[in-house]
């Protein structure tokens, strides 16, 4: 089986697209930690975007 692509939201929208009965455990899980990381690291992003920003 591929594995899905794009980004975290993408990936998590062909994720509930996909017929579970039609994917194995361990496939659902890769692709579910994958989008769930993908997603961390968008926030870890703008969190350090964040600190740099000043306020006026």
């Amino acid at each position: 089986m591929d594995d899905l692509t794009g980004t975290a939201t993408e990936r998590m929208s062909q994720l509930r697209a996909t017929a579970v009965d039609q994917k194995d455990a361990s496939w659902l899980e890769r692709q579910l930690v994958s989008a769930l990381q993908g997603w961390q690291d968008t926030e870890d992003a703008l969190a350090k975007l964040r600190e740099t920003r000043e306020d006026f």
